[in-house]
């Protein structure tokens, strides 16, 4: 049997091969003396055991090889999602401030689902942190190849995917794991995944039903066989056998090599047969070994009888050997030409195509298998297009423009609709053609320098202005990403892109300098108010208080600089999760109290809110110093749950707002008429989903309350 890498050799028609040593062999009983013709048979049947043997030994390797290849085909459509959910674990990592031991893998768990599992695994190749408690602290250095694959792996970069596989501990269970280094190259984030499908295509797929299959056709020879992995471990049991065993399997896993063992004394064989499965860009090693035990008795015993029946029948067939020979010749060698011409057939892509019944049962389960593994292949070929129709349908109708091109000629090979309605351009129009023959020169050298940038960095981030025929001018926030194949080299540019509104944008951005220009001038007023003083009176009590003032005045124009300037960096389009507490510190720092007590007595949150939540606290901050007069000595920040909403209340000891002034302390224009304020405060947060009203009782102070809708807060993990 040929395998691949082999150079075909010249064969011959097996009816005629087969016809030359039937006549010969008749010719051999009649003429040879019984002593001659024992000695052949024997050498004969020797001969054919050892080709079936060694057939039966290549058929179990290529059967392993298919279903391996199969288990790599389903077991790289998994690698999408655990990659999503590794990143979900290097999130959680990083908010920790690369500490494992904060780490809420429970929590990431529970948002991943209950399949996945979690491992965290240090320099020293140990499991010290996982969801799946029967790991904890093993030590991969026990297996040297697999932690040098770990370390190859902690000082690289990306995600790296593994093979589905047996768990070493624990219960044994079938799972698919993902690397992926952390940051600082000390720790891999490993994640597992247990699914019901792995149990339902291993018994499609098991090993002992296709080696079954196999040894049937070598039914004299071949007494037993059992499966190993190279944990040494049975594969239908995940269990450990005699000592004896495990030292052969050591030697074989060792080596990577079949070992053969004989045992004379029972007339047995037991050859180790190592199937080398391992894929370099694994970790696992999914080779197999497997224990086929060889019984010779048999073939002694079909020896004696051999010899007796040909000396009874020699002189009678001697006649007839060679009519007969000729007949179950071609009886025998009919049915494979008919079965070879059907499997061309069905390799030439026609799957609806069946292996004809050949009427003999010696081929029946070929038929069988065949037919078996043509339907699998139609059904996996009709789930390959089924999921690829479901992706290009969902993502056809997202909401934001997901367009793709291929790097080796720069054509578009996907537009979805929403790309058709913020650019203008039908998918028809885009897709196989490239930026030169849809937009000008000027778009092309953009869109060139941001695929660059996209290649270079791993990603590409920005926002950008079009004019849209229809839509007018739009602001477009942009996503490059860069797309590789199996082997790491660059397939596709994907692009994904939302669009902003300008309105939106235009009155965030006035809102913030204006805030900023009213504050910084409040400042400078309050720097020429005390020059005047400090002009008039030149004692040095007065000259320290100038110098004082000014200087707070300016440490608060610092302050609100930075803070526009840290704006600009991270940007004010988008909501994000931001801490309450540091927000809230920010805001203290810009306003520059003294001698008021501020406290935030409440555990820290999290705020799914407009960038711009530090100006909230500011202009609460700066209301309380404008009507509080002297009476001002405190102010608290604190929350108040109500339902599934929260409450977050801020309150303080001043003055208060007078009754009739409160219908007014939202509206445009109050605060003095400077037209800014508790308006913006509310429009801000209004942005974000939040409401704001003032519930404090006149002469005994402010009190602010900001509701926040469920899904809008949480605590930080």
């Amino acid at each position: 049997m040929s395998t691949k890498g082999q150079p075909l050799q010249k064969t011959r028609s097996f009816s005629y091969i087969l016809l030359f040593y039937m006549v010969l062999l008749v010719l051999c009983i009649v003429g040879i003396m019984a002593v001659n013709n024992y000695m052949y048979t024997k050498n004969n049947l020797e001969r054919e055991s050892y080709l079936l043997q060694v057939q039966t030994e290549q058929n179990i390797i290529e059967a392993m090889r298919l279903k391996n290849g199969v288990w790599n085909f389903y077991d790289k459509t998994l690698n999408n999602q655990m990659k999503e959910g590794l990143l979900l674990v290097l999130q959680e990592y990083n908010r920790t401030g690369s500490d494992p031991g904060r780490m809420d893998l429970a929590a990431v768990k529970t948002s991943l689902g209950k399949n996945y599992d979690i491992y965290i695994i240090n320099e020293s190749g140990v499991i010290i942190e996982t969801t799946y408690a029967p790991e904890l602290g093993q030590d991969f250095k026990r297996v040297l190849y697999f932690y040098e694959y770990l370390t190859k792996i902690r000082n690289s970069e990306g995600f790296f995917a593994d093979h589905i596989v047996r768990d070493k501990l624990g219960e044994g269970m079938m799972r698919k794991f993902a690397y992926m280094p952390t940051p600082d190259h000390r720790y891999i984030l490993e994640l597992g995944f247990a699914s019901d499908a792995f149990d339902e295509l291993t018994f499609q797929l098991a090993d002992e039903a296709k080696i079954e299959q196999i040894v049937s056709v070598n039914p004299y020879v071949l007494e037993n066989f059992t499966i190993y992995n190279t944990m040494g471990r049975q594969i239908n049991n995940n269990e450990l056998p005699d000592k004896s065993v495990q030292a052969y399997l050591s030697e074989v896993i060792k080596n990577r090599r079949t070992l053969e063992v004989s045992d004379p004394e029972n007339a047995l064989t037991i050859r180790y047969l190592f199937v080398d499965l391992k894929f370099d860009e694994y970790g696992s090693d999914s080779s197999r070994i497997v224990e086929l035990t060889y019984n010779k008795e048999s073939i002694q015993a079909a020896l004696f009888n051999l010899v007796l029946f040909h000396l009874l029948i020699g002189l009678i067939t001697i006649g007839i050997g060679c009519a007969i020979a000729f007949v179950l010749s071609e009886r025998v060698t009919r049915p494979i030409k008919q079965i070879v011409r059907d499997v061309n057939i069905i390799a030439s892509g026609d799957l609806e195509h069946r292996i004809g019944s050949t009427q003999s049962t010696e081929f029946t389960i070929l038929e069988n298998s065949t037919n078996m593994m043509v339907d699998s292949l139609k059904l996996a070929v009709q789930y390959i297009k089924d999921g690829e129709i479901l992706q290009k349908e969902m993502i056809d109708q997202l909401p934001v423009a997901v367009f793709m091109k291929s790097v080796k000629d720069g054509k578009y090979t996907f537009w979805n609709k929403t790309s058709e309605r913020i650019f203008d351009l039908p998918a028809s129009e885009v897709i196989g053609r490239t930026d030169h023959e849809l937009f000008s020169q000027e778009v092309v050298s953009i869109i060139n320098q941001e695929d660059k940038e996209a290649c270079l960095n791993h990603i590409y981030i920005t926002n950008k202005k079009i004019v849209n025929k229809y839509l007018g001018e739009r602001i477009l926030h942009l996503i490059v990403v860069p797309i590789l194949d199996s082997k790491n080299n660059l397939k596709y540019i994907l692009g994904i892109c939302e669009d902003f509104t300008d309105e939106t944008l235009n009155m965030k951005i006035g809102l913030l300098f204006s805030i900023t220009r009213t504050d910084v001038l409040n400042q400078l007023s309050i720097i020429m108010t005390f020059l005047e003083r400090a002009q008039l009176k030149m004692s040095r009590e007065a000259m320290q208080t100038f110098f004082d003032k000014t200087v707070e005045s300016v440490e608060s124009i610092r302050n609100q600089m930075a803070f526009v300037r840290s704006l600009e960096e991270i940007g004010i389009l988008s909501q994000k999760w931001q801490s309450v507490k540091k927000s809230f510190e920010d805001a203290v720092r810009l306003a520059s109290f003294s001698n008021v007590d501020i406290r935030m007595e409440m555990d820290d949150i999290e705020l799914y809110a407009d960038p711009l939540l530090p100006w909230i606290f500011y202009n609460l901050l700066i209301n309380s110093i404008r009507h509080g007069d002297h009476q001002l000595t405190k102010i608290r920040l604190y929350t108040k749950k109500s339902g599934e909403n929260l409450t977050l209340i801020y309150e303080d000891n001043g003055s208060g707002i007078p009754d009739n002034e409160k219908e007014k302390l939202f509206e445009f224009g109050y605060d003095n008429g400077t037209g800014f304020g508790l308006f913006l405060t509310r429009e801000i947060l209004g942005y974000s989903g939040f409401t704001i009203i003032e519930t404090g009782e006149h002469g005994k102070g402010e009190r602010f309350e900001i509701l926040i809708p469920k899904g809008k807060y949480r605590n930080p993990r």
